[in-house]
């Protein structure tokens, strides 16, 4: 382990290092080697190793750690002499964790983002908390969906205080309030429509400075990210009924003025997402939006430079100040999109950096239930680092930066990918996610049919080398969490294996009135699926539990319950088929169609299609 006596830092950085020093291997000691620390007036960091001398000059406490974290690393790769000097282009640059899809951040795996934000020289994370924390006298807000406590926050926030990082909360104010609105105390007293709160309504007033007040207490920094964003049918409820139509931006513009007086009354600055404006309004709507608030311009979809460039644009000529979220692929399924990440964030950061954007924010959405683990947001949250202190962020660099940084290598990064980018997609950058309808797809009532059969791959054989992939990697891992993160992937693959033909085989049997296959189907596929899909379950949940709270998990848990049930009825109503009890199978007399129309270059009939439910059944669930 490498030993470092550590001189010239105040006695407050002491305990933030040695805390750092057991996540990273290293120890601070007198007898080890000597580091000096000099705070200048540098706008970045250097850092010199040479024989028996080390020296840092640092700026912040951000630039310090990441410093640090140079030394150890380039030690740890056996290098001995080395400098390093780089710039810091942005002043705002981190996190963002999606509590709100199900899956809470816990209290330990939120102090080890902490720690890991830290040695890559960022210096924000944002929960983004939609309801999942308690608000005084509102037994609904966060009822049953794992929310905070005051004093667990407090407990984040202090710690986060430790090593220069500025927790944030990331809320909702006005739309995305769904689980909330759900019970009906809440819903007749602050509800206009959809998920939408009524603006100008007295008790929706009371609420939000109830929620605002709150949180000004609750967290040290004074900032806080007010949402905002996709409240489409804003003002078409029963805000109507008493007002009269009136439109979007007007009534936008009323409720933020509303906001911004709570937001004064308890000393804090406000961002919003400004989609609402820019995207579902004019110029001149965003024009007036008040300079008290800062912009925050999200967008992860494209990888083209002058794309950003241009919105941008847009936004940094109505004089406000600019920020930028970006975003860490990992919401489209259990596999996430890394290859997405890094093209649309090379893009959109060098953009940033040539409009002067200072602000920039990687989000790790959890839509659908946050079914890919957490940590797969690492990727992202290196290159955001990356990019911070670097013009252009080198590949190879990043790679050792990412082991580094996160203690997974690259490799294994880009193998959570292969699960949807598959060898026969051209554009690795392509957001398809056959893996997730494959997954989800029911044996009989089987919707992806057609885009199945396009697939020129044997995709039994490519699962199990990525089944294998994972159970050598899981052997190998000392680190608990990613050895549970890669025998859920060894888990996954397995069940790909498997079923994702599976409804194509079922039908293409029943055609022919193959019943020798269709009995093979059920021998070699069905039946090995049940138990296949139950050791999935498991191995998803326990990855969970070290990420998230427990609360939440239940929703993977029906769906996985849910299809291990089909499987079970697939083989009941094949098997009377069979036998002759059954003249026809009514799910295979169906003629398949395309999903839907909707396809991406270089990915063939292979798409995007993130909603399990609808992947399951065309019937609904639920009412």
């Amino acid at each position: 382990m490498i030993q470092l006596n550590v001189v010239g830092l105040e006695e407050s950085l002491k305990e933030p290092l040695s805390l750092l020093g057991r996540r990273f291997e290293f120890e601070i000691i007198e007898t080890g080697r000597i580091l000096k620390c000099l705070e200048t007036s540098i706008d970045g960091l250097k850092v010199k190793v040479t024989g028996e001398n080390a020296v840092i000059e640092y700026k912040n406490i951000n630039t310090l750690f990441r410093a640090i974290g140079y030394v150890i690393q380039k030690l740890q790769e056996g290098v001995q002499e080395f400098e390093i000097e780089e710039k810091q282009y942005f002043t705002f640059n981190g996190l963002m964790v999606d509590c709100s899809r199900n899956g809470v951040l816990n209290i330990a795996y939120g102090k080890e983002l902490i720690e890991r934000l830290a040695i890559m020289g960022h210096s924000v994370m944002m929960l983004y908390m939609e309801d999942v924390y308690e608000l005084e006298g509102e037994q609904y807000f966060g009822y049953m969906r794992g929310r905070y406590t005051k004093e667990e926050l407090q407990e984040l926030d202090q710690y986060a205080l430790k090593f220069g990082i500025e927790l944030i909360p990331c809320i909702q104010t006005l739309a995305h309030l769904e689980h909330f609105l759900a019970w009906d105390e809440p819903k007749n007293k602050y509800l206009d429509i959809d998920n939408i709160l009524c603006v100008g309504n007295e008790e929706v007033k009371r609420f939000l400075d109830n929620m605002l007040r709150q949180l000004s207490d609750t967290f040290t920094s004074k900032r806080i990210h007010i949402g905002m964003d996709e409240a489409f049918n804003l003002g078409r409820g029963r805000y109507a009924d008493k007002h009269g139509l009136e439109s979007k931006s007007t009534i936008m513009n009323k409720h933020l003025e509303d906001i911004l007086k709570i937001c004064n009354r308890y000393g804090l600055q406000p961002m919003i997402w400004d989609d609402m404006f820019f995207n579902h309004g004019s110029l001149d709507d965003a024009g007036n939006i008040p300079k008290e608030v800062d912009l925050m311009y999200w967008d992860y979809y494209n990888n083209s430079e002058a794309h950003y460039t241009y919105n941008l644009n847009r936004r940094t000529e109505l004089d406000r100040k600019v920020m930028f979220a970006g975003g860490a692929w990992r919401w489209i399924g259990y596999a996430p999109h890394h290859t997405k990440t890094y093209v649309s964030t090379n893009a959109a950061l060098m953009a940033c950096k040539k409009a002067g954007v200072k602000e920039v924010l990687a989000t790790a959405w959890g839509d659908e239930g946050s079914e890919a683990p957490l940590s797969t947001c690492l990727f992202g949250t290196v290159l955001f680092a990356e990019h911070g202190y670097q013009e252009t962020v080198d590949l190879e660099d990043f790679k050792k930066r990412l082991a580094f940084c996160s203690g997974l290598s690259y490799e294994n990064f880009m193998k959570q990918e292969a699960f949807d980018i598959l060898p026969e997609v051209s554009d690795p950058s392509a957001t398809v996610n056959p893996s997730k309808y494959m997954f989800y797809e029911d044996p009989l009532c089987s919707m992806f049919v057609y885009h199945t059969r396009a697939i020129q791959e044997d995709l039994t054989s490519y699962y199990q080398e990525l089944q294998n992939y994972f159970e050598k990697e899981a052997d190998n891992e000392f680190n608990i969490l990613y050895k549970k993160v890669d025998e859920m992937y060894a888990a996954f693959a397995k069940v790909l294996k498997l079923k994702w033909n599976l409804g194509v085989n079922l039908l293409d049997a029943y055609q022919v009135q193959d019943k020798i296959k269709l009995k093979e189907i059920i021998s070699r596929q069905v039946e090995p699926l049940i138990d296949v899909l139950e050791v999935f379950g498991e191995k998803r949940f326990n990855e969970w539990q070290m990420t998230n709270k427990s609360i939440g998990y239940e929703v993977l848990d029906l769906r996985i319950g849910g299809m291990l049930q089909r499987l079970r009825t697939t083989k009941r109503i094949v098997n009377s088929y069979i036998e002759g009890q059954l003249d026809h199978i009514v799910e295979l007399e169906e003629v398949r169609l395309p999903k839907t129309p909707y396809r991406q270059e270089g990915a063939g009939e292979m798409m995007q299609y993130n909603e399990a439910q609808k992947s399951m059944t065309a019937n609904k669930m639920c009412w």
